[in-house]
């Protein structure tokens, strides 16, 4: 599970314990110091196993991504003027990835961004770009895009740290592009 907001947060830590298969919970350090809404009456919120959540509703590309690379796509998409359906994934796995929330996305916008942070060689999207063209390429109109960190990983240092991630600018560019 890769949740995004607090409210994801409880709902999904929430399920994984209920669920009777090991999950690995990921934690971005961005996310630690993030405030927002959160299911204070019910601290046993779920949110079920492999549903993803969109968004924001758009017609010209599909935005996948998680974590903490969600608000940054959201504040791309907003910045950049792309009429983009930014989809935050939640469950990465293989057997709980929503591909019928992945896909009802794609055949309405027939093209895809992953936005992601990880380094390009190593980074969950290198799968999921493949799984989506193999799964969904008569509905795309170009191949999958994406934007990742650099090759590599994010050190101590503020300067080599933001050379290593990808953020809203890095997504903003790759939307503007995309939309030609």
């Amino acid at each position: 599970m890769a949740p995004s907001t607090p409210f994801d947060y409880v709902g999904l830590m929430n399920s994984a314990l209920l669920c009777r298969d090991p999950v690995v919970v990921l934690e971005h350090v961005d996310l630690y110091g993030s405030t927002g809404e959160c299911p204070v009456d019910d601290l046993d919120y779920c949110i079920p196993v492999g549903r993803a959540r969109v968004r924001r509703v758009g017609s010209a590309v599909t935005v996948l991504t998680y974590l903490a690379m969600t608000t940054y796509a959201l504040r791309a998409a907003e910045a950049s003027g792309v009429d983009a359906e930014v989809i935050d994934l939640r469950w990465l796995d293989r057997a709980s990835l929503d591909w019928e929330t992945v896909g009802a996305s794609v055949r309405k916008t027939n093209n895809v961004l992953i936005a992601e942070q990880g380094p390009v060689g190593t980074s969950y999207g290198g799968w999921l770009a493949d799984e989506i063209q193999r799964r969904l390429f008569d509905w795309l109109e170009q191949p999958v895009q994406r934007v990742t960190g650099g090759e590599a990983s994010p050190s101590i240092s503020r300067v080599l740290e933001r050379a290593a991630i990808a953020r809203e600018e890095e997504v903003a560019a790759k939307l503007a592009e995309m939309a030609g």
